[in-house]
């Protein structure tokens, strides 16, 4: 019978990439092991520091042999929400007087992506397909540069052409000090656009492309510092200049575009965020939660003119749990407040922007006040499989992973204007909808969707995503 149960237990680990190999005997005698030696290997790029810094634990430490394996697993899931390894697996030797050696092994991502740009341009991939407007298509050249000098530093910079014209530069270092604890990020990014929506009527986006062109540049610049103390809670306060340039005809289209008729609006925001996340996946949750909270003054009285200072504050809960075997549940909730109550239409943007509402794809709900809310049922219809590409040397990309999962979901939604136009009624009215879809989920941080949903006034369709879901949250 212990031999049964000993050979069902390395067959769980093996299933979920952990392998506890031991020269003797799995059962020793002492309920303690003690942290011996950590060997990593295939971190060609990587440093060691980085990686040790999201283990639950080091060398000479002692754990209870009962805590080992969810310790692994923990751990392993703290080096994939790096997003630095597509896969990562440790073994376990005993070795003399309760001692044991951890063996960890990851496989590294490519890091390095000078990669061309063609995209789509619209709010929401569904909405692309519905309109087909082919101007709205961007190109041009994007560097990003994971894990920059082996540290999990990010540089970032992009080129982009077409129908918004973006140039960008950011810099981040996440893992400052002795112990890891401080990171430091700056960029800046300026965007022109030749058409925007300038109003919402009938509850959706009015396009206007004016004849002075461009119809609008936004510059953005930013300085963030960030403590993350232990291994699940963050700190960081960002302040940023924000300058909105619009031509003469958009402040005669829409005077309330930036604001009793003005071409130009710029302001100073302070923002402070605590994140608090043990969920075992950043790009495709199933377990665990997450806690984000902000508060920021926009205005903080170093531009005098700026007439809508103001204090928000952003709420998101996120909850994940398996239920039974293959079968999942989970929440998604945010809430946004703003205490400033007339605001330019550029300011006031509530859903279907960043966060929308299956089925409302279509649809922008304007209002300084939001809330929103997303059930979701899911089965596993592929377990997470992992596929070895033939004819492709590169480690990086030769080995992949997938899964499939087929959702049940429910959404809800609302959004407040003290001042809403009169065509616009989906906003002061609970929006709701709901649905059926399949998720497929791969390496890179890939997910693809595909939806089927119906909305409280009886409109349904087949809707399509490519994002990561709740990124933009």
């Amino acid at each position: 019978m212990a031999k049964a149960i000993q050979i069902l237990t390395i067959s769980f680990l093996l299933g979920n990439g952990l392998v506890i190999a031991a020269q003797d005997s799995l059962m020793i005698a002492s309920d303690r092991l003690v942290v011996h030696e950590i060997v990593i290997e295939g971190n060609r790029v990587t440093k060691e520091q980085i990686i040790l810094r999201e283990l639950l634990f080091g060398v000479g430490d002692t754990i209870r042999k009962m805590e080992l394996l969810p310790v692994l697993q923990r751990s392993r899931e703290n080096l994939l929400n790096l997003l630095l390894f597509n896969f990562v697996y440790f073994e376990v030797n005993h070795l003399p007087g309760n001692h044991i050696q951890v063996i960890l092994r990851v496989t590294e991502r490519w890091y390095i992506w000078p990669v061309p740009i063609l995209e789509y341009a619209d709010r929401n991939f569904s909405t692309f397909i519905k309109n087909r407007d082919w101007e709205k298509i961007n190109y041009g050249a994007w560097l990003r540069w994971n894990n920059f000098r082996g540290r999990n530093e990010l540089l970032t910079a992009k080129l982009r052409l077409g129908y918004i014209r973006e140039y960008a530069l950011a810099y981040s270092v996440p893992n400052l000090g002795k112990k890891q604890q401080h990171g430091i990020s700056t960029g800046f990014n300026m965007n022109q656009q030749n058409e925007v929506f300038i109003s919402t009527v009938y509850n959706q986006p009015v396009e206007y492309r004016p004849l002075d062109k461009p119809a609008q540049i936004r510059l953005n610049a930013f300085a963030n510092y960030s403590y993350r103390r232990k291994l699940y809670a963050t700190h960081s306060f960002r302040f940023e200049y924000l300058d909105y340039l619009v031509s003469d005809s958009v402040a005669i289209v829409n005077p309330n575009f930036l604001g009793e008729a003005r071409t130009r609006l710029n302001y100073f925001r302070l923002s402070y965020d605590f994140v608090y996340d043990i969920r075992d996946s950043k790009i495709y949750p199933l377990e665990g939660f997450i806690v984000k909270l902000r508060a920021e003054k926009v205005g903080l009285g170093i531009i005098p003119a700026f007439p809508y200072p103001s204090l928000r504050f952003t709420t998101v809960l996120m909850f994940h749990q398996k239920l039974v075997n293959r079968l999942y549940f989970s929440n998604a909730t945010k809430a946004h407040y703003s205490q400033e109550k007339v605001l330019p239409h550029v300011l006031n943007r509530g859903l279907g922007y960043h966060e929308f509402l299956s089925g409302y794809e279509s649809y922008v709900m304007d209002g300084s006040d939001y809330f929103i809310t997303k059930y979701i049922l899911k089965f596993q219809l592929v377990k997470p499989t992992t596929y070895t590409l033939p004819l492709i040397g590169m480690e990086q990309f030769s080995k992949v992973h997938y899964a499939i999962y087929f959702n049940i979901f429910a959404d809800a939604g609302f959004v407040n204007n003290d001042f809403p136009g009169p065509t616009n009624t989906m906003v002061n009215n609970w929006q709701y909808s709901t649905g059926a879809g399949i998720d497929f989920v791969t390496y890179y941080d890939q997910v693809f969707r595909v939806d089927f949903a119906i909305n409280r006034y009886g409109e349904y369709g087949i809707f399509f995503h490519i994002e990561t879901p709740f990124h933009r949250w």
